[in-house]
């Protein structure tokens, strides 16, 4: 199972486990509360607070067992870092590891399965954020030779570091700032840009990548979320995303609708 599976998995069964202790806890009060009013059945009152005493108690043991595992995986001590380091990132690293997050990098790296099939992946990532979980699943999945990382922003190279050092991969992570900035020529064969609504479309840098032997595929997903300040190129479908990166020959789209807004995707190429 993925590292951030077993993260994830852990930090939910907490989550339900300090519900269910909340619960718990809600009743002794409630019990205590008729242990003042009633002089009558106090023994057997007190017996069901120590019973559930003893059911919180259990689940504190599950929070423990959950807590232990989760030391297991680096984005334990990827958390720590960040929280002693960098405590203005804190609830970036928890977005970044949302469900939301996983389940948008997971359809993608799914979808992505269906069309790749070379070996030694040279890939490039754009606005890479802290590069994870993505990695990770695209590790699991591909052969890859390097992976270069595209962020301007600073501190989250220094977590994506942390990252490196922590997953030790067999193959090479470049960090750069600036991608619309680069401007050699390069072969890659795959492109990924999961934030697209933070920037100006990737169709611009399109001189700058080698179409032989074979052209790059593309991944790209955006959203109809305009009411966030940062959002300067969301899209009101996947059709607008296609059309606005010249994607000539499309491979996937498709669209998952989410609670505010609608993300799209398409993987294809130039």
């Amino acid at each position: 199972m993925e590292q951030i599976s077993n993260w994830r998995k852990n930090k939910n069964n907490i989550s339900l486990h300090n519900i269910e202790i909340g619960s718990y806890n809600e009743k002794i009060g409630e019990h205590n509360t008729e242990i003042g009013e009633l002089n009558t059945e106090i023994g057997s009152i007190k017996e069901k607070i120590g019973s559930i005493r003893e059911t919180i108690g259990e689940h504190r043991e599950q929070i423990s067992i959950c807590e232990n595992n989760n030391r297991e995986t680096p984005y334990y001590w990827i958390n720590q870092w960040v929280n002693n380091n960098l405590p203005s990132y804190s609830n970036s690293f928890e977005d970044s590891v949302s469900q939301g997050q996983y389940e948008s990098k997971l359809w993608l790296n799914e979808k992505l399965e269906k069309f790749i099939s070379v070996s030694e992946l040279h890939i490039d990532i754009i606005g890479s954020w802290f590069g994870f979980p993505l990695i990770e699943m695209l590790a699991n999945a591909f052969d890859i030779k390097q992976i270069d990382l595209y962020d301007i922003d600073e501190d989250c190279h220094k977590v994506v570091s942390q990252y490196i050092n922590h997953f030790d991969y067999d193959f090479r992570i470049i960090q750069f700032k600036d991608f619309f900035e680069r401007k050699e020529i390069r072969r890659r064969q795959l492109i990924i840009n999961t934030s697209s609504e933070h920037m100006p479309d990737i169709v611009s840098m399109k001189e700058y990548y080698k179409d032989y032997p074979i052209k790059p595929i593309l991944a790209i997903q955006s959203n109809n979320y305009f009411d966030v300040e940062d959002h300067i190129n969301c899209v009101k479908d996947v059709d607008e995303l296609i059309e606005k990166n010249q994607i000539k020959e499309v491979l996937y789209k498709g669209k998952r609708s989410l609670p505010l807004y609608d993300r799209f995707m398409v993987i294809g190429k130039w």
